[in-house]
């Protein structure tokens, strides 16, 4: 019995040790585009859930430390239930870093068909496109793993009848942030695809 106890302990711990991921910290992201337009956040957070969701890396939070360290003082001060209060010194080191910055943002939309009032038709196509350019940094050897541009391209068509009311009004659909969040979706799940293919350590 207590060799069956034993191998079912190796076996358990083997399992927890390859389940075990490797630690990545992300940086906040940079806007590079010409206007300096783009939402970097955003799209840095977009970026963080799709690769906490894809289970390659053990996320560790570096933007936010100012919080995490008030919390930590507010402990140290008394005035915490000890019982709950984070310890001081337990902060996980990352073996990786990901750096990223959007280097196009670009929208243009275009419209097509005949308007004509009454009976009129009216379409509109939207182009977007978003560059994004990711690197992630060994931070024990400052070696460069994996450094990539992605494009998202999103081609969106909305049709319609101009009408009275849109003829003279002017009432046309927009869709310039959706086609954006769509281009951005794209390259940043084209990321995450080629750096799941990486052999992390």
């Amino acid at each position: 019995m207590r060799k069956i106890l034993l191998a079912i302990a190796l076996v358990f711990c083997l399992t927890c040790s390859a389940s075990a991921l490797p630690r990545m910290t992300v940086r906040q992201f940079e806007d590079k585009t010409d206007d300096g337009k783009a939402p970097a956040g955003a799209v840095m957070n977009m970026f963080v859930t799709e690769l906490s969701k894809a289970g390659i890396f053990e996320l560790v939070e570096r933007e936010a430390l100012s919080y995490i360290a008030d919390e930590q003082r507010l402990a140290m001060s008394g005035l915490m239930d000890m019982s709950t209060a984070p310890q001081a010194g337990k902060i996980r080191g990352a073996q990786y870093t990901m750096t990223g910055a959007i280097t196009l943002y670009y929208f243009a939309e275009k419209g097509q068909g005949l308007k004509i009032p009454i009976i009129g038709t009216y379409a509109q196509i939207n182009n977007a496109y978003v560059m994004l350019e990711i690197r992630i940094i060994d931070n024990a050897t400052s070696t460069v793993i994996y450094a990539d541009n992605k494009l998202g391209v999103s081609e969106r068509r909305s049709r319609g009848n101009t009408g009275v009311g849109s003829y003279f009004i002017g009432k046309y659909t927009k869709t310039e942030g959706g086609a954006l969040s769509a281009a951005t979706r794209q390259a940043v799940e084209q990321h995450v695809k080629a750096i799941k293919a990486i052999e992390w350590e």
